[in-house]
């Protein structure tokens, strides 16, 4: 029940909506929010980010490859499910996934497989701390509800650790996937309890406007139809461009939500991700596709590390 006093009406606690961002666009979809409500605000760029004519990026970091070596037990095995939405990935034709035969090289040990609440995904580092995922990896928008747990495990193989694993401490996303569940604002974070990515590495990311069609790319993730904890890939070129996403012709499966799309040597930036991958084919086109990453998805990231 509300309460008035001196002429203004106090809401109970429990009807306190979670603390946005501050934004001159609060309206934008692209206004994140975080599990917690909380952020501190952050003013400008970071220093390592580098300007381009027609974009920016961040360099990625190999790590300093020191390994633990832990073994999962069995009990970790939990459901391989995708956490999916909007669609299975897919297997399109021929399934030309080949299994990465050392998952604790960078840069696939920058690449972490996720379980969750929500389901199993996959993920990559930005920073020591900061993994990125599907949107759907961390909110599920038809129950309204954030992840209540994650353990993330860089570079597995199985059941062997190479990196050990780290637990989440906050989920990230943006308004536009937590209110209304666009598909192209399918995107989000996990901040960590430790800095996992000293040793496992992370990547780099940027955003270029104008068409990507015709840019060599390559997909790794943790599917559900393979051996459990391993890491397959695929490579093709970005076969289509629009505004949010991006589509290709790379093999998937449930499970891999959330993996880097990415550049293997992409001038200055090395080793950087231009999407995110979040569904499989459906609608009219043939093609699997992620949230691409625009100069929007490319602040809020530079915002998510730095929290």
């Amino acid at each position: 029940m509300a309460t008035a006093l001196l002429g203004l009406t106090l809401l109970p606690l429990t009807s306190v909506l979670p603390i946005r961002q501050a934004s001159a666009a609060n309206d934008s979809p692209h206004t994140p929010v975080s599990s917690d409500g909380s952020y501190r605000t952050v003013f400008g760029q970071p220093d390592d980010v580098i300007q381009t004519q027609n974009g920016a990026y961040v360099k990625g970091h190999p790590g300093t490859n020191k390994r633990i070596h832990e073994f999962a037990p069995s009990s970790s095995r939990t459901s391989n499910q995708s956490a999916g939405h909007l669609g299975e990935e897919s297997v399109i034709g021929q399934d030309e996934r080949t299994e990465v035969q050392d998952p604790s090289v960078y840069p696939y040990s920058a690449i972490v497989k996720i379980e969750s609440d929500i389901g199993g995904c996959t993920g990559w580092l930005i920073s020591p701390d900061t993994v990125v995922t599907a949107g759907h990896c961390v909110y599920d928008p038809n129950k309204h509800k954030w992840a209540s747990f994650a353990n993330v495990y860089p570079g597995r193989n199985g059941n062997d650790l190479p990196y050990g694993s780290a637990k989440a401490r906050t989920f990230y996303s943006v308004t536009g996937w937590t209110e209304d569940g666009d598909g192209s604002y399918d995107y989000g974070a996990i901040k960590l309890n430790w800095d996992i990515g000293d040793s496992a590495g992370w990547f780099g990311y940027r955003w270029k406007s104008g068409s990507l069609d015709g840019t060599p790319e390559n997909l790794s993730g943790y599917p559900g139809d393979k051996e459990y904890g391993t890491q397959w890939e695929d490579r093709d070129q970005i076969r289509k461009s629009t505004a949010y996403k991006l589509y290709y012709s790379n093999d998937t499966y449930g499970g891999q939500s959330g993996s880097p799309v990415y550049q293997e040597n992409s001038r200055g930036c090395g080793v950087c991700s231009i999407a995110i991958h979040t569904n499989g084919v459906y609608g009219y086109n043939g093609y699997n596709s992620g949230t691409r990453i625009t100069q929007e998805v490319f602040n809020n990231l530079n915002l998510w590390r730095q929290q």
